[in-house]
């Protein structure tokens, strides 16, 4: 998908790498438009006084559930998938800085993919296994990213974030790969 088509200066490289938002800020370039991207997605969009909240990563957590709201809701779907895709900068003419930040937001998310509660069934009794929870993790990046951007129509906005989920998963474990071409349809 996405690749070498977005190119890191290897200044940033580290800065991309660190999940811990304190420490990215002190990993943080001279760069306004990094500094621009940071601001953005570490901030209370809500106003509510909240502090260190990753906006982004909330948002990506909101497409799945968008996703799975299926077309029973379609115009709020559509004016909020439009809202996130603002709010995540993806009309941004600066794609290489988001292309990371995505992948960024991505790891994130799949680091929190192997906690004792995450993909258990039957109410939290039943834990899941590894693989189980390496399908689910495949599952919840596909659907914030290409599943949500098919459904809603909006896969040209949404080619940045949908290429670096897609490349931040295949780097998460082996059967990531087999998993996502089946959710994709086998292509």
């Amino acid at each position: 998908m996405g690749g070498n088509m977005y190119e890191l200066d290897t200044e940033l490289a580290e800065y991309y790498r660190e999940l811990d938002p304190k420490k990215r800020l002190e990993l943080m370039p001279d760069d306004d438009t990094v500094r621009a991207i940071y601001e953005n997605r570490y901030s209370d969009h809500e106003h509510k006084g909240r502090k260190n909240v990753d906006w982004w990563l909330w948002r990506s957590i909101c497409l799945i559930q968008l996703y799975n709201r299926g077309n029973f809701f379609r115009k709020f779907k559509a004016r909020e998938v439009a809202s996130i895709i603002e709010e995540l900068m993806m009309t941004s003419p600066h794609k290489n800085y988001l292309y990371h930040e995505y992948r960024n937001v991505a790891a994130r998310y799949l680091s929190t993919c192997k906690s004792s509660g995450y993909a258990s069934g039957f109410m939290g009794l039943r834990p899941a296994s590894d693989e189980q929870k390496v399908i689910k993790a495949c599952e919840d990046i596909w659907q914030m990213s290409r599943g949500i951007a098919k459904s809603s129509g909006k896969e040209q906005e949404m080619q940045t974030w949908c290429d670096a989920l897609h490349d931040e998963l295949m780097i998460y474990d082996d059967v990531c790969h087999e998993v996502y071409l089946r959710l994709e349809g086998g292509k």
